[in-house]
């Protein structure tokens, strides 16, 4: 089943941009856990991970309605 998007080549980017957050974040958030970080570091990667995650959702979730 083939379903088309009427996203520009900018909502691409931004999506792209924010899977490559997640992935970086969250790498970064394991290294740190496993290298015993401060605590301070944990926390930074984990609010930058879950704000990227929350931006993908609010955006999917958008983009639902719109198509709905």
């Amino acid at each position: 089943m083939t379903t088309t998007h009427s996203q520009t080549s900018d909502n691409s980017a931004t999506h792209t941009a924010l899977w490559a957050l997640v992935a970086v974040s969250g790498v970064a958030n394991l290294v740190s856990s496993v290298a015993q970080a401060p605590l301070v570091v944990n926390l930074a990667t984990g609010l930058v991970t879950f704000a990227a995650l929350t931006a993908l959702g609010t955006r999917y979730l958008r983009a639902r309605r719109t198509r709905v």
